[in-house]
């Protein structure tokens, strides 16, 4: 009975150690969205509860994810597709026997707040209207307080070093104006948002 109980345990802490590995940078049921898409397809035996997950191109392992967080909103993602075993395999090894989930993300980058509720959100729908309406593109300039704020362009999801609280105004300014303003490299618009820090 001891054995049992022990191998439960055992299983359990293995289980929650695997959907802490897989969690988004969103919060609440959010930041398990993937987890809960991984259990259900390792249930069905399609893969195990540590597959690779591709994301845009980019591969993290199990392994990879022991120290860093998947760069990924629940927001940001578009589809998620399953490689076949023998796919999988014949591209990343014997890594590949774990399953391997391919993630593509929407073409608009997701900006998150660092706060530790909703507001998080505060931005995404402002930002993605602005996207949607073709007034920035792919890597727009962030200007905090007039500063602009280096960020790593190949991510999707970006969390942004504010609070909600701290912010007094946000300003699209469009692909056409960013360049007469922040210089002729700037041509996919700008976010300038403003603090009370100022």
């Amino acid at each position: 009975m001891k054995k049992v109980i022990l191998l439960f345990f055992t299983l359990l802490s293995f289980s929650i150690n695997a959907q802490n590995r897989y969690e988004l940078l969103d919060k609440g049921n959010g930041k398990l969205f993937l987890w809960d898409f991984i259990s259900k397809m390792a249930e069905s035996g399609s893969i195990t509860n540590q597959p690779i997950v591709v994301l845009d191109g980019k591969p993290y392992r199990y392994q990879d994810l022991e120290n860093q967080k998947l760069p990924l909103s629940k927001l940001a993602i578009e589809k998620i597709e399953l490689l076949k075993k023998p796919v999988g395999i014949s591209i990343y090894g014997s890594y590949g026997e774990a399953g391997v989930l391919v993630i593509t993300t929407t073409k608009s980058k997701i900006f998150l707040l660092d706060n530790e509720d909703d507001s998080m959100y505060y931005l995404v729908d402002k930002i993605k209207t602005a996207f949607q309406s073709e007034q920035i593109e792919n890597t727009p300039l962030i200007a905090i307080d007039g500063v602009p704020f280096e960020y790593d362009k190949t991510l999707n999801t970006i969390v942004l070093p504010l609070k909600k609280e701290g912010i007094t105004d946000v300003t699209i300014l469009n692909k056409n104006s960013s360049p007469v303003i922040y210089g002729k490299d700037e041509i996919y618009g700008a976010i300038i948002i403003s603090t009370s820090k100022q």
